[in-house]
């Protein structure tokens, strides 16, 4: 009794001897496959079923060859005529799969798998958040019901109450925007990759700074970067504001009745006022008043990342390069690793002259960075970092602008240049751009070079609406 093995090898001798041998029978099946997967066309032209078929053909014209195209097209009309098999993931597919969420449930875990921040939110049929809650141990909890904020300071003992018009807590702020950016931009790392057991499709999310996972079952994501997400109805009354027994309520909604507000209160606000002062500050080259007030804030608002880290800019722009280094790497603690954070926490070591510890920092951002090159959303932290008055949407950057400040940071962290000039001819940029890519790949020498030849950035800037 002959194998599996050699009764195909045995039928396709056959087949090849009966059918014609000019090669009419392959472009026939050929001509097929394209009509019937047009649709899954690459970034060439060519379908995913010609493709394949084209690679079994080595000689097209021998009667062999022409067999073995039919036995292929019989294999392509399981996967790609009939539907029986989940059609090529798109990345179209996620965006269009959130249209249809309703709530999300987002969990943080810390190396030893506590949790370390939970969110539940939930999304009105006008694609925004309508209600959420956030519990960040030990301490922070906030309740948001659809009219009221509830902030409740567990270590105080009290719950503040805001209208949602006055203080509202979000995720990212507003996922459309988030959606389109990776609709636009994002790209599919990988297919069929594995996250912690479980197949899931790799794809970069720019906006988001991160690499996300996604079922492909239900096309959504089950993690972005560390945080992972899930879509189910959240427990009753996760959304309800209540007030813990021993609680001490101050209302501050328009209309409630005036009570003295505790010091720690008045402090907290002092803080947030403080920190909008002090971006301005940063952003205008002031680094003494800068230190001054985001010193306050992080004295009474300590799990302020982004104070943190511009308190570190403010203290890099005065040259105390020791107390920079300190403050990117209390952020670092608190949040892991952040491209831009790693990249001025760099250039902090590298103006001490640790050019090892330098080194490394920029080889945790460098991969963002070069793909920011290619997809200048992904460039958008880095972009918050140098300018905080982006906190207040005053303007947004132009693609040439964000191009041209990324290619300045990559000359100044690698000692390269592949030319480049904002208004260049788009060809010629792009073959600097490919340059960059091919030293990358190439595991590219990093060499701190703070006077490196920079590119002009181009003035301007797009204002936004308020």
């Amino acid at each position: 009794m002959m194998n599996s093995k050699e009764t195909i090898e045995e039928r396709l001798q056959e087949l090849g001897q009966a059918i014609r041998s000019d090669g009419s029978i392959v472009e026939n099946v050929m001509g097929r496959i394209r009509v019937k997967s047009a649709a899954e066309q690459d970034s060439h032209g060519q379908s995913r079923g010609e493709l394949i078929a084209r690679r079994f053909i080595m000689n097209r014209f021998t009667k062999l060859a022409a067999a073995a195209v039919i036995i292929i097209a019989v294999a392509l009309s399981i996967t790609l005529f009939d539907g029986s098999v989940t059609p090529t993931y798109a990345i179209e597919q996620t965006v269009e799969a959130f249209k249809n969420v309703r709530f999300l449930h987002l969990v943080s875990r810390d190396e030893i798998g506590q949790v370390e921040d939970e969110r539940w939110i939930e999304i009105g049929a006008h694609g925004r958040q309508v209600k959420y809650r956030q519990d960040t141990p030990p301490n922070f909890l906030a309740v948001e019901d659809g009219k009221t904020t509830a902030v409740y300071h567990k270590d105080k003992n009290s719950v503040v109450l805001w209208s949602n018009r006055e203080k509202q807590y979000q995720w990212v702020g507003n996922l459309g925007t988030f959606l389109e950016n990776l609709r636009q931009d994002g790209k599919i790392i990988e297919t069929d990759a594995d996250y912690h057991g479980r197949t899931a499709h790799k794809v970069l999310w720019p906006m988001m700074n991160a690499e996300c996972y996604v079922d492909p079952q239900t096309k959504l994501p089950i993690a972005i970067g560390t945080t992972e997400l899930s879509y189910e109805q959240p427990p009753p009354g996760t959304f309800e504001i209540g007030v813990p027994e021993g609680f001490v309520v101050v209302d501050k909604r328009p209309g409630a009745s005036e009570t003295e507000e505790p010091d720690w209160l008045r402090d907290e606000e002092r803080a947030d006022r403080y920190f909008n002062q002090a971006r301005l500050a940063l952003a205008s080259g002031d680094y003494d008043e800068a230190v001054e007030l985001f010193e306050y804030v992080v004295e009474k608002q300590p799990g302020r990342n982004w104070a943190w880290f511009w308190l570190g800019k403010a203290y890099y722009g005065q040259g105390r390069y020791d107390l920079a280094i300190e403050k990117y790497t209390k952020v670092l603690d608190m949040i892991g690793d952040q491209p831009y954070c790693n990249f001025a926490r760099g250039l902090a070591y590298g103006a001490k002259g640790l050019d090892d510890a330098a080194r490394e920092d920029f080889s945790r951002a460098l991969p963002w960075m070069i793909r920011a090159l290619r997809e200048p959303a992904g460039a958008a932290m880095f972009e918050y970092a140098d300018d905080p008055r982006l906190k207040e949407r005053r303007y947004q950057p132009t693609e040439q602008q964000i191009l041209a400040r990324m290619i300045n940071r990559l000359r100044i962290v690698t000692g390269q240049n592949f030319g480049y000039e904002p208004g260049a001819d788009a060809e010629e940029n792009e073959r600097a751009i490919t340059a960059w890519d091919d030293w990358f790949e190439a595991g590219g020498e990093i060499k701190f070079t703070p006077d490196a030849e920079l590119v002009a950035v181009p003035a301007g800037g797009e204002q936004m609406a308020e």
